[in-house]
């Protein structure tokens, strides 16, 4: 059966789609991993996937397709300098974001406000 559904995939206008997903399940992924709210992976390869992880990867997939290229392009940065962490750094994020999703709605936005108020500290002044 696995055979006939992969011929039936490969020839099916759907088939294309399907692996064009298998052949980038990592930038499925790059929404999740781009950002501090992502979680250990269990799974890297297609067929490892369940059938609720095959339907959320596709949805971050055609997520990421529709975004202008230049947001497609900053994303995959931050997913390569995801990539480029190490474990411990990785688990330290996932452990921060675990620790700020646990706080009470006020602290998050008190954390929030402090944190865009680092970040415009942080940037260069705008050119005269």
């Amino acid at each position: 059966m696995t055979t006939r559904l992969r011929r039936r995939d490969s020839c099916s206008p759907k088939g294309g789609v399907i692996r064009a997903a298998r052949r980038t399940t990592s930038l499925w992924l790059i929404a999740l991993a781009s950002t501090a709210a992502a979680y250990p992976l269990l799974a890297q390869n297609w067929r490892d996937l369940g059938p609720k992880e095959r339907y959320d990867a596709m949805q971050n997939y055609w997520q990421h397709q529709r975004l202008p290229q230049e947001r497609q392009r900053d994303v995959e940065r931050r997913y390569q300098r995801w990539q480029g962490l190490s474990p411990e750094q990785r688990a330290r994020i996932r452990q921060n974001y675990e620790r700020y999703q646990r706080l009470p709605p006020q602290d998050r936005e008190r954390f929030q406000r402090k944190f865009e108020k680092w970040q415009k500290q942080s940037q260069p002044p705008p050119p005269p």
